[in-house]
């Protein structure tokens, strides 16, 4: 049931995100990219009286991490089971409906972990959904200059080539609404 919650918190926040609505044909298509990350590492130790537990990495590099207290089921966890990180990032943009006033930035987040009894596992998502106005854009260099809603300035250079096409064709006064997901799941196996 958690790989199944995780694998649905991606698609399915960037779909409440509302970053699929249609667009004039002047403004820039919505642009979305995602990136997964997954490790798998091998418990080498369990402290129980430290929580400590002692991971080796794929190329054989150690890392110690404490599971904290709302790590229920951490006395399962032997040497020997694998653990599965798992990282997945998501930003979606879109040029805002123009002359609107900008709306203040939400945030929104969840987290499920294992039923007593079983192995440890747990799954978090957060969802940070922003609006600036555009204020300058540098083709050449892929920086963009935006206000944000409370006032504050801040410059970006987009680095994401699928990025880069939607920032380049930005102009001054746009509104862009921006969608940012970063979930994270870590699943404990038996070997």
């Amino acid at each position: 049931m958690l790989k199944k919650t995780l694998q649905l918190a991606v698609p399915a926040a960037l779909l409440c995100a509302g970053l699929a609505a249609p667009r004039a044909m002047a403004q820039p298509a919505p642009a979305a990219v995602q990136q997964t990350v997954s490790v798998t590492a091998t418990v080498e130790s369990v402290d129980m009286t430290t929580r400590q537990v002692l991971l080796s990495g794929p190329q054989g590099g150690l890392v110690t991490v404490v599971a904290g207290k709302g790590v229920q089921n951490l006395g399962q966890l032997k040497a020997g089971d694998h653990v599965v990180i798992t990282e997945q990032r998501a930003v979606a943009v879109q040029v805002g409906k123009p002359g609107q006033d900008l709306a203040a930035p939400t945030l929104q987040g969840a987290a499920v972990r294992a039923a007593r009894g079983e192995l440890p596992a747990g799954a978090a998502y957060e969802l940070v959904n922003v609006n600036v106005r555009i204020n300058k854009v540098d083709a050449k260099t892929h920086t963009v200059s935006f206000t944000r809603a409370d006032g504050s300035t801040g410059q970006i250079t987009v680095k994401n080539p699928d990025l880069q096409k939607f920032a380049d064709q930005l102009k001054p006064g746009d509104n862009v609404e921006l969608a940012y997901l970063q979930a994270v799941s870590i699943v404990a196996q038996k070997p």
